[in-house]
């Protein structure tokens, strides 16, 4: 079993974390613009999948990139 290790609120690794990074910006998005909207599938709207895309920074993606290959990107492509 792989055993997970307890990092502190103020870890500095916490920084470099594609994930918490992500986390807290959906999180930042709901604050401003209410809940994110779901599509009848059950997915994310594209005007939230839209807005991460230009915001989440993911390691080896940017969102230039994206939109290069995809005009309209669908919550399950992001990110690849």
């Amino acid at each position: 079993m792989i055993e997970f290790r307890t990092l502190a609120d103020e870890h500095p690794d916490l920084a470099h974390s594609p994930l918490l990074r992500g986390a807290q910006l959906t999180l930042q998005y709901v604050q401003e613009h209410g809940a994110i909207g779901l599509t009848q599938n059950l997915a994310f709207k594209r005007i939230f999948v839209h807005w991460a895309v230009e915001r989440f920074e993911w390691p080896g993606q940017s969102a230039e990139e994206t939109f290069r290959y995809n005009k309209v990107v669908n919550e399950f492509e992001f990110p690849r």
